[in-house]
């Protein structure tokens, strides 16, 4: 399924109005890792608009307005405001999970992992422990 939002960012310069907007493919946004600040120049750059201009600049003070979402990101959308990070934790939850359970698929032949709780949780826990891991190994 499709995660999209249609973000715009209206605004006025020199007398006239303008409504630069694209469509986001929100998976293939979080694969960047980046954050909501980095979507002006995406917005400027597909509308053509100049990031050493003054109209780039009163693009990025104005507001960003977002519409039109598709698939999960309809939970996320609420009055024209649209929660990235709460996506990209619930994304990223997802994703574990469907890993934990192709590992108890291949490994126990467990077709429902969240018909068994407590073996979810140790899994989700051992990977949560071995994330940490790697990061504090990396860090020294």
């Amino acid at each position: 399924m499709e995660n999209t939002v249609i973000l715009t960012i209206p605004f006025s310069f020199k007398g006239k109005n303008f409504t630069p907007s694209i469509k986001i493919d929100l998976d293939e946004f979080c694969k960047t890792n980046k954050n909501m600040e980095a979507l002006y120049h995406i917005v400027a750059t597909e509308n053509n608009i100049d990031s050493y201009s003054y109209e780039y600049e009163v693009l990025h003070a104005s507001a960003f307005h977002f519409s039109d979402a598709t698939g999960m990101a309809k939970n996320y959308l609420s009055n024209g405001k649209f929660n990235l990070e709460s996506y990209k934790e619930d994304i990223s939850t997802i994703k574990i999970l469907n890993t934990l359970q192709n590992i108890a698929k291949e490994v126990m032949n467990i077709d429902k992992l969240e018909d068994h709780k407590t073996l979810q949780l140790a899994l989700q826990k051992a990977f949560e422990a071995g994330k940490q891991n790697i990061v504090n190994t990396s860090q020294e």
